[in-house]
């Protein structure tokens, strides 16, 4: 991605990177593309050959601030004045990561 001629280049991480023990610097900025559970009323008929179908995606920006082999958390808000405001997303429905920075 180009603006401005300034060229941002991400590093991508897959689910699998992760269960392989990459570790994200906490000075990184990320993007992670996961699949969120999802909440369905009036469904008629499922599509059993597509359940995943069911899942939404979703995409959480900010900076890693603690992982583990199961989870990854992402800290959206950081100040000093309320905390950190974060979201914990289990590994496994990471679909993958955009890291942009750090090391």
């Amino acid at each position: 991605m180009r603006t401005g001629g300034v060229g941002t280049v991400a590093k991508m991480a897959t689910q699998a990177d992760l269960d392989k023990g990459l570790k994200i610097g906490s000075t990184a900025l990320v993007d992670v593309k996961w699949m969120d559970a999802c909440f369905h009323m009036n469904t008629e008929k499922l599509d059993l050959g597509d359940l995943k179908g069911l899942l939404c995606p979703t995409h959480t920006m900010g900076r890693v601030v603690a992982q583990d082999e199961k989870v990854i958390c992402v800290a959206t808000n950081i100040s000093e004045a309320n905390g950190v405001d974060l979201i914990a997303i289990p590994i496994r429905w990471i679909e993958c990561v955009r890291i942009f920075g750090g090391e």
